[in-house]
């Protein structure tokens, strides 16, 4: 196969999955607006809150993996690129093993102290049926989590082959599963704890017989065997999650401390003005998140293979669309900002004109080097992100510390701004177009073992 032939399948996939995932994210979105209301009215607010707090709990320790799936996904589609199965058995084999570890060892620590600690007490609820039923709620939705992590090697993997429509097509069904099984067991009166079974333990059957499915019908070859593990796999997905990891945690860090900034400098009361406009704006990174994922292990393969010039060519052609797109987006948004928030929470919110035009200039930032991080973590740079991302995000906070004393409100979406531009967009662009160079007239060892750039 050429490396035009090889373009258009790396594009035909790429298109693929990103349909199947806005397909899948478009029905996961509605079945959660419908369920939120069904469930709301079922268990009250208590209760519900309950559901909700214990859901944000979990959803706080998204990286429980380490890091260690994204570290899979990078040595699969690097070995994919140069036709290494063996390599790919080996890493499918050793993820799938240091996944397990994880998901027992998390389990192993929660039921530890799961009995030494009123669970009623942590969440504050006081009636009855919600004291009873925090402790066992919270069981199954760490279980769930658990065995989320155990078997999310599959998803990866689907990943790095750029085979994702096929996990998009399960999700699509744990999704519409859990939606029907939150009505039945609205309508049987069931408890919280199973409630939680239906909503929670449904996408995750879905990926298990995603994992039967792919493991056993499609790809038989690479289905996991302690003979495949292997110590050099390990060590290697181990070092290049971990770094996936910590630039993770400073991202998360970086743009999640809005609220706390407003809410300790300005007071809890004033958190709404900010975070709902910023929710509205956030639907175009979803979105635009969706789309660009699936080049990610695409970037990978055609870097392990020497093709820059499909990488050139779509890097540019990405980056202009998004730009282009998202700008519009943006526009819109900012122009039809204060009629949405009047439909969506009524008049009680009045967000001042700079901050909306602010979070619309992040929101274009965000997605447009967003695009470019694909390129980036597909072809495993991780120190010179983890390296531009600490300084932002030491100097950012600083700034959003000071702004919004100074200046209020409106500070905050600009002082990320202004900071982004300087330590993570000015750097990258003198970077990349280096990088890219030195990629393209010196023919690289793997891709996933080079973590540090100065290699390149």
């Amino acid at each position: 196969m050429d490396d035009h032939t090889r373009g258009a399948e790396r594009n035909r996939r790429a298109v693929l999955t990103s349909g199947i995932a806005a397909l899948a994210r478009v029905v996961q979105i509605g079945t959660l607006l419908i369920t939120v209301r069904l469930t709301l009215k079922y268990l009250g607010n208590e209760r519900f809150g309950l559901w909700m707090t214990i859901s944000s709990v979990l959803a706080m320790a998204a990286f429980a993996d380490f890091g260690v799936g994204l570290g899979v996904l990078n040595t699969v589609s690097s070995a994919f690129g140069r036709d290494d199965m063996e390599g790919i058995r080996k890493a499918v084999s050793s993820g799938f093993a240091v996944l397990n570890f994880i998901a027992a060892l998390l389990l192993l620590c929660f039921f530890a102290i799961y009995r030494v600690v009123n669970w009623a007490d942590f969440f504050h609820v006081v009636s009855p049926q919600a004291r009873s039923e925090a402790g066992p709620a919270l069981a199954v939705f760490a279980t769930c989590f658990a065995l989320n992590i155990a078997m999310d090697v599959v998803q990866r993997v689907q990943l790095g082959l750029q085979q994702g429509y096929h996990y998009g097509l399960w999700q699509l069904c744990g999704s519409i599963a859990g939606f029907f099984g939150v009505l039945a067991g609205i309508w049987l009166h069931v408890s919280l704890p199973v409630l939680v079974v239906a909503i929670a333990g449904a996408p995750v059957f879905a990926t298990a017989l995603n994992a039967i499915h792919f493991f056993g019908s499609v790809r038989p070859d690479l289905r996991p065997s302690w003979e495949s593990v292997s110590r050099d796999a390990i060590s290697q997905i181990a070092g290049l999650g971990g770094l996936f990891f910590v630039l993770q945690m400073v991202v998360a860090i970086s743009f999640s401390a809005d609220n706390f900034i407003i809410a300790r400098t300005l007071g809890a009361v004033n958190v709404p003005e900010y975070s709902i406009p910023q929710r509205m704006f956030s639907i175009i990174a979803v979105v635009t998140s969706m789309l660009v994922t699936p080049l990610w292990p695409a970037y990978g393969e055609a870097v392990s293979r020497g093709d820059m010039a499909w990488v050139r060519r779509t890097l540019s052609y990405t980056l202009l669309a998004v730009f282009a797109l998202t700008s519009v987006a943006s526009a819109a948004l900012v122009l039809l900002s204060n009629r949405i928030l009047l439909l969506w929470v009524g008049p009680s919110i009045h967000p001042p004109f700079m901050l909306i035009l602010g979070l619309a200039v992040w929101a274009v930032l965000q997605c447009v080097t967003g695009t470019l991080q694909s390129f980036l973590n597909g072809s495993s740079i991780m120190r010179f992100q983890i390296g531009t991302h600490c300084v932002f995000g030491v100097v950012c906070l600083a700034a959003k510390f000071w702004s919004v004393r100074h200046y209020g409100l409106v500070a905050v979406p600009w002082a990320t701004v202004i900071t982004y531009g300087l330590f993570i967009i000015l750097p990258s662009v003198w970077y990349v177009p280096r990088l890219i160079e030195r990629m393209t007239t010196k023919v690289l060892p793997t891709p996933a073992i080079d973590y540090s750039v100065a290699e390149f």
